[in-house]
């Protein structure tokens, strides 16, 4: 097998003490059952509001959330620092929390996490609540994390049992709080979210003088916390100017809570009695977005053409390179170039903003790195090298037999859905053993690409033409291809969010 090898002189090389893994979005709200404002760049102190219910009624706080990690070899130490407020009503907390990691032969990572200590204070109506040591609360999540090319996935269960202490320890008055819940999260460049979903039983005891007042409820508390990359364009009002407009990407975070308790009502002694009451409220926390100017690019050949905003999108993003005034939509794409697009679409998953990184001191070596393409017919020189050999070692893209990647060949519409499918890692939605979608030419598909054409089309990133067809084998145009990116990036925005925000937030 013939490979073309370079060698180049490696001069200084950092050495990251971090080999385990890390995510943006898991646990950007903690697990406490409130909300934070999200990822901020270079900012790991959050707005943040919680309900607490140890007082036998729903209790908003509002204040602050630091969350600083550090990580060594594949042991995750978090530390969450709360600084709320409600009123005169105070609560403060300090929980640190220890992860480890294994990583699977399929590639998936389980991580069990354990609490390592913890203190916490809350002050309502003069009343103050305490967790004195690590031994009133014990905790247990574990997580299976999924990590796809272009979005990382995980799935978890939590449980915790806190045991406060009423008032002086000689009265003996306790509340404990029993918490159950399941919550599940992605992370990409496009967007990240975590939706959680927690049930309560709440139960306290208070010497009253003339006997032990015990009492009991529920709560269920639904959290949503989204992020979003979100692309608008904006026409220059100006007719003597050197570009017609631009395209602004801006982050945006938004945070939901909702939550139903049933709790005792108390009479004026504060006794519970038999009557219950039902609370129910909503909490929303949302930022300002950040913004950044996309690059204009002049896509003259493109004006009045049906894919006209796809195509000066693809452009503003980097996705195309040039100037576009050798752009022409109607050419077909090559292998190569679609190769080179979808990896800057699909791009890789950030790295957790909340990370404290320890960096060794740089050190000087001698030795060589060997660059070797995983393909006879891709040269190291060629201009979509380092594109090709990424979205192949990502497993986005393969080669098509022999060792060959064919990055002259004209991409189809069957290979490019392909693609798509394999970066969001939704290979197994489709049913098994083979497909059957709805295409009228469905008999036309490709068995390697029936799976992913259902699984496209499920989630609404290719269409159908007017008569029905997918034109699976057709060769995509520079057009058609910008247009399916850019149902990629669409879909990675506000698609998959939906899924994970609208089916809880709704139903309850």
């Amino acid at each position: 097998m013939k490979k073309r090898i370079t060698a180049f002189l490696l001069i200084i090389t950092t050495i990251l003490l971090m080999c385990g893994h890390a995510f943006a979005r898991e646990g950007i709200c903690g697990y406490e059952g409130g909300i934070s404002s999200g990822e901020v760049p270079d900012n790991t102190t959050f707005d943040y509001k919680e309900v607490t219910f140890i007082s036998g009624k729903p209790v908003v706080f509002e204040g602050t959330l630091l969350i600083k990690k550090s990580q060594r070899q594949d042991k995750l130490t978090t530390t969450y620092t709360y600084n709320l407020r409600n009123g005169e009503n105070t609560l403060t907390r300090v929980l640190t929390f220890t992860a480890e990691s294994e990583t699977k032969e399929n590639g998936q990572i389980t991580e069990t996490v354990s609490l390592t200590s913890a203190s916490e204070r809350v002050t309502i109506d003069g009343v103050t609540y305490t967790i004195p040591n690590r031994n009133n609360y014990q905790f247990a999540r574990s997580t299976l994390i999924d990590p796809r090319p272009a979005v990382t996935y995980h799935a978890g269960s939590i449980w915790s049992r806190k045991v406060y202490q009423v008032g002086a320890a000689a009265d003996g008055n306790t509340v404990t709080i029993e918490c159950t819940g399941t919550y599940y999260g992605y992370d990409q460049y496009w967007g990240n979210a975590e939706s959680l979903l927690l049930d309560y039983i709440i139960s306290g005891e208070r010497n009253t003088g003339d006997g032990v007042d015990i009492w009991g409820g529920t709560a269920t508390i639904v959290i949503s916390s989204t992020s979003t990359e979100q692309l608008e364009y904006f026409e220059n009002r100006p007719n003597q100017i050197s570009f017609a407009g631009s395209y602004v990407q801006s982050r945006m975070n938004s945070n939901v809570l909702e939550y139903t308790c049933m709790m005792p009502e108390f009479d004026a002694k504060g006794i519970s009695t038999d009557r219950i009451v039902t609370y129910s409220d909503s909490l929303v926390i949302e930022t300002f977005p950040i913004q950044r100017r996309l690059a204009s690019v002049d896509v003259r050949n493109a004006r009045g053409h049906w894919a006209e905003n796809d195509i000066r999108l693809m452009f503003g993003l980097e996705v195309f390179k040039g100037d576009g005034s050798a752009f022409y939509p109607d050419n077909y794409m090559t292998r190569a170039e679609f190769a080179a697009a979808i990896a800057r679409v699909a791009k890789e998953v950030p790295q957790d903003p909340t990370l404290v990184r320890r960096t060794a001191t740089t050190r000087r070596t001698t030795g060589k790195e060997v660059v070797i393409s995983p393909f006879d017919d891709v040269s190291i020189n060629n201009i979509y090298f380092s594109d090709i050999k990424s979205v192949f070692e990502r497993g986005i893209m393969m080669g098509k037999g022999d060792n060959r990647f064919a990055p002259n060949d004209y991409i189809t519409k069957a290979e490019a859905t392909v693609a798509i499918i394999r970066a969001l890692g939704f290979e197994s939605l489709a049913p098994a053993p083979v497909a059957v979608t709805s295409f009228r030419d469905n008999d036309l598909i490709p068995e390697h690409a029936r799976n992913a054409a259902y699984v496209a089309q499920k989630i609404g990133i290719i269409q159908s033409d007017s008569r029905g067809n997918m034109n699976p084998n057709k060769r995509l145009t520079k057009a058609e291809g910008a247009s399916l990116l850019h149902s990629l990036i669409k879909y990675l925005q506000e698609g998959i969010r939906k899924d994970y925000r609208d089916r809880l937030i709704n139903y309850y």
